[in-house]
Formats: C-alpha cells, sequence, structure tokens
C-alpha cells in the first residue's frame, strides 16, 4: 500500500502546459438509457492546466456526463482519450488511478467517521493488520492545513456543516493525488469565506498543472474562474467558448434560449392579512426576532450561512423548540411544539437540504410527492391506487419535473428535479405560509424561473411565503420584506429595494 512518501500516484504538479495541450478528449460520446438520451454525440477536448466551466440547465446531461468521465456509468457509444490514448473508465477505479477524481454538490462521505477516516477512506493506513488511526489524524491535518481549511481532523464528520463535508471531499480527493477534477456546484453549501478558500485552492490546483471542470448554476463563479465555458442543453453540447469572448447574456441564452431578464418574476400583488407574526422570538442560534408575513407577500431571509436563518425557521415549522418569545397565527398566540402541529395550521417548510432533510431518494418519485397526503388517499387499510397515480402525476406535469414515470427513484432525477418533488410534496398537501430554505441552491437558471413564477402563483392564491437565501440577488430582486441575520440576530430589515445591495451586504457581513 503506497504511503504518504510514495510518488506512485499523480500529484498534479508538473506545471501547466502551454498552448492546446489536451489531456482528456472526448469524440463523439454519448450514453443512452433505453430510448432516453441523456448525453448526445459530444465531441470536446479538455486542456492540461485549464479551469473549464460546464453549464446548463438541470437535465441538460451535466450529470450524465461527470459520471462518465469518473467511471460510474460505461458509455453507450465514442471515445474516451487521455493523453490522446483511448481509455475504457469502465469503474471508478480506472479514473482513480488515471488521477481524475470528483467533488460533488451532495457530500457522499461516512459522517459517522471521522474526517482522518474519510480522507483515507479505501487507502486506510495499517501496520501489522491494525488501523493506524493516530497516524491517520496527523497526516490527513497536514493535508488540511496545507490546503488552507481550518477543520480539525479528529472531528466527526457529521458534526460538521456540509459547507465543510464538502472542503473534506476535496481533501480526500486531492490525497488520492489527482490530475483532472471535477467540480459540482461546490460553492452551494459554503460561507462565503470558505469559498473563497476554494477558489484559492483551484488556481493553485491549476498553477501545478491540474485540469479543473468547474461546474456551476452561478454565472458570477463562472467568469471570475474560468479559462474557458461549454454549455449544454437537452443533451447537446451547444457552443464552447473562451470566457474573455462572452457574457453572461450570450451564455444564458444558450442554456435556456431566453433572455436573463426572464429570469426574475416579481409581480405585484396585494397584501392581505396577516398570518405570521413574531414577538421577540428566541431559540437554539437565534435571538429576539420579530417578524409579519401577510398574504401575498414574501418575506426575505438574508445572511451567511449559520446567521440562523434555517434554526429560525426550523422553529416555526416546530421542529425546533422556542425558549421565550410569542408566535401569532392570524392573530392569535399559538405554541408549535411539534412538525404536525405546523402542519395542521398551515405552514409547509421546503427544508435546506432536500437530500437529508426533505426526500427519501431511494423511494419513487410518486410516493415521495403523495407522502404528506396519504390518510386522503386511503379508505381504511387500503390505497386507492387511481387517485395516488393521478395526483403524482398532476404534480409531475404542473411543476415540469423531468422523468419518464412516477415510479422512477428520486435518487434518478437532477437536483432541480428533486427540487421540484419537495415543492410538489407540499402543493399537493396546500399550506397558508411556505417557507422555502435555499430553494434554487444547485438549481439551473431556467428551472430558478420556474420556481419564481410558481411562488407568484402561491401568492395569488392568498398563501404568504419567507424565502431564505444565501444568494443575495435572490432575495433582494423577490423580497417584499428583507431581514437580515448576522450573529442569530437581525442586523437590518429593508422594503422592496429600499436599500442597495451593497449595503444589505454590508449588513450580513458586518463591516
Amino acid at each position: 500500500m503506497a504511503t504518504e512518501t510514495e510518488s506512485a500516484r499523480p500529484s498534479g504538479k508538473a506545471g501547466p502546459a502551454a498552448g492546446n495541450d489536451c489531456i482528456l478528449d472526448l469524440h463523439g460520446l454519448y450514453k443512452n438509457y433505453g430510448p432516453i438520451e441523456a448525453l448526445k454525440p459530444t465531441t470536446l477536448s479538455f486542456r492540461r492546466g485549464e479551469i473549464h466551466a460546464i453549464v446548463g440547465e438541470n437535465g441538460a446531461g451535466k450529470s450524465t456526463l461527470i459520471k462518465l468521465l469518473t467511471g460510474v456509468v460505461r458509455r453507450s457509444g465514442g471515445d474516451i482519450r487521455w493523453n490522446g490514448k483511448v481509455v475504457p473508465l469502465g469503474n471508478p477505479l480506472e479514473a482513480i488511478a488515471l488521477g481524475i477524481n470528483a467533488v460533488h454538490q451532495e457530500v457522499v462521505l461516512c459522517k459517522h467517521l471521522s474526517v482522518a477516516e474519510n480522507i483515507f477512506l479505501g487507502d486506510e493506513k495499517v501496520r501489522l493488520g491494525l488501523l493506524q488511526k493516530r497516524r491517520m489524524k496527523v497526516l490527513a491535518q497536514a493535508i488540511l492545513d496545507d490546503l488552507g481549511f481550518n477543520i480539525s481532523a479528529g472531528a466527526t464528520l457529521g458534526s460538521l456543516t456540509i459547507g465543510q463535508q464538502q472542503l473534506v471531499a476535496t481533501a480526500r480527493a486531492s490525497e488520492r493525488g489527482i490530475r483532472f477534477l471535477i467540480f459540482d456546484e461546490p460553492t452551494a453549501y459554503l460561507t462565503r469565506q470558505e469559498a473563497a478558500q476554494l477558489f484559492t485552492l483551484i488556481r493553485r490546483f491549476k498553477a501545478e498543472g491540474v485540469t479543473i471542470v468547474y461546474i456551476s448554476h452561478r454565472m458570477e463563479e463562472v467568469f471570475e474562474l474560468a479559462d474557458r465555458v461549454s454549455v449544454l442543453r437537452d443533451g447537446n453540447l451547444v457552443g464552447t467558448r473562451d470566457i474573455a469572448d462572452t457574457n453572461e447574456a450570450e451564455l444564458v441564452s444558450l442554456m435556456i434560449n431566453r433572455t436573463l431578464d426572464q429570469i426574475y418574476h416579481k409581480e405585484t400583488i396585494p397584501q392581505g392579512e396577516v398570518l405570521l407574526e413574531t414577538r421577540d422570538l428566541c431559540g437554539k442560534g437565534f435571538e429576539d426576532i420579530s417578524i409579519t408575513v401577510h398574504a401575498g407577500e414574501i418575506v426575505g431571509l438574508y445572511g451567511l450561512i449559520g446567521a440562523g436563518r434555517s434554526e429560525f425557521a426550523l422553529s416555526l415549522f416546530g421542529r425546533n423548540p422556542r425558549t421565550s418569545g410569542e408566535i401569532l397565527w392570524k392573530g392569535k398566540p399559538v405554541s408549535i411544539t411539534s412538525e404536525r402541529r405546523a402542519i395542521d395550521l398551515g405552514i409547509a417548510l421546503s427544508p435546506e437540504s432536500r437530500r437529508d432533510q426533505g426526500l427519501n431518494v431511494n423511494l419513487p418519485i410518486g410516493l415521495n410527492i403523495n407522502l404528506p397526503i396519504y390518510d386522503r388517499l386511503t379508505w381504511g387499510p387500503l390505497v386507492n391506487a387511481r387517485e395516488e397515480a393521478r395526483s403524482a402525476d398532476r404534480q409531475i406535469a404542473d411543476l415540469s419535473i423531468k422523468t419518464p414515470t412516477r415510479r422512477a427513484l428520486v435518487s434518478s432525477l437532477s437536483g432541480g428535479n428533486q427540487q421540484k418533488v419537495v415543492i410538489g410534496k407540499w402543493l399537493n398537501h396546500g399550506a397558508d405560509l411556505f417557507i422555502f430554505d435555499e430553494p434554487t441552491v444547485g438549481v439551473d437558471v431556467g428551472t430558478k424561473a420556474e420556481i419564481y413564477r410558481l411562488f407568484a402563483d402561491l401568492l395569488k392564491r392568498g398563501a404568504g411565503i419567507i424565502l431564505i437565501s444565501s444568494y443575495l440577488p435572490e432575495v433582494y430582486e423577490l423580497a417584499d420584506t428583507l431581514h437580515v441575520f448576522r450573529g442569530g440576530k437581525l442586523a437590518g430589515s429593508h422594503g422592496f429595494r429600499d436599500a442597495p445591495d451593497e449595503s444589505v451586504l454590508a449588513e450580513a457581513i458586518g463591516v
């Protein structure tokens, strides 16, 4: 077994090659799942030591491309050439042996193990048949420190934030040895500081000759980091541009065939009765929060990750208890001590982590959508199969969820379509107040536009919305009232566009 001093693995430190030196070429690569063309014949080259962004709507073929390059699925046809030679990439071990690794948006490590054990998972340090935990901890801490991550190697992975877990996944890829590293929505759950650390590391990898494939829906990151960008749409490669020769409007047009100003959908909707009011509400992670939500109103909660927004929402939904303060529902004081109580009142929550908190990803799409309403679909111990199918199919059609059948597993969907399932579940149930926590994380601009139009439809029906987002343009362009969280407290409150977005950001950061 290789040790930390051996050089059998690719180090990624050979130095960038100049010009058009390609490390990986795709020639007519495609993947079919039966009659479904997930990725149509694609010819594309990746240069040594470049940052190459891949953008496209959910379902455009990005996830399929990642799986093909990392050996997770076998291609249906075409060639993959590594340094000019055709390679099979029939399984992940073949990809890792070449130095191809990926850091995924949804962390797929073992949360019950330590950070060090996750970094060396599958390559544990062993002596005389015994696991060398202390040695792995020391080596892992050195890797983390070298990468600039302020994370303890001895911490249990599950005790870290989702963003920190992603940084651990990056450290794990680095330890394996990298020549070609794929980042899939890497900043979705990162704080501003963590994202800055990651960008510094990506530039360092590039300087060492590593090719970076950067997949993101955040255009500002693409233009900040990338040398080139390729656009996928409906499984087709529709264009590759040098970053200096394109702009955001062109890329959005290539992705979705509509203009940038059509993305944010804001309508003027008269406000109705007060649905929710909190008075000096305190709980785990927040204190003295007083807000009001009307029917027909979007109330935005903005702040950096860890600022207390999600903790406040979980208390409103009865998942975490309040310690003091008051909640009024339609003018009457209420005690929300459980999620069932919140749901009965008419409050629905689309949580921050859809995979961990909002979905059963190994169950069918239809079952997930119908979960809150099975009491309406049953007669005694029997489920009305016809109504069950009709209910699921209606939401799949209304939300344009891209799936061949309601029986497909949620895990087979792209991130944006998984988010639509979460939303569809609560639309099926019905509610007066919808809490959306980071509803567009990992969602493409086209799906964002669909979600924003859905918000408008809910408001027209008389619902209110609490929109929690760490993406300032989202809440700034959509919220009728915007509350800024910092350190568990309200740092400021504003009407629609009453304050410059720079001022809102300053309140959140504390400068």
